[in-house]
């Protein structure tokens, strides 16, 4: 497996968990969880969020690994 391929796996896992983690924190909205934890959570999970935004940015200059076989051959 080469490099690239790893790092978009692991981007591909990240969304996943992502999403994961803004499902629970929808549920979490909507439960009887007390108004400073809900608050709390939200902020926690919208940094990540950001951070990951901002990773993701930052990847975009590397070759995408469906790329792969492309690279060189310009």
């Amino acid at each position: 497996m080469t490099t690239l391929e790893i790092i978009s796996r692991l981007c591909g896992i990240t969304s996943e968990l992502s999403e994961i983690v803004r499902a629970q924190q929808e549920n979490i909205e909507r439960s009887k969880v007390e108004e400073e934890v809900k608050a709390e959570l939200r902020q926690m999970v919208d940094g990540a969020e950001r951070e990951l935004d901002v990773m993701e940015y930052h990847l975009r200059r590397i070759v995408d690994t469906d790329d792969v076989e492309a690279f060189g051959k310009e």
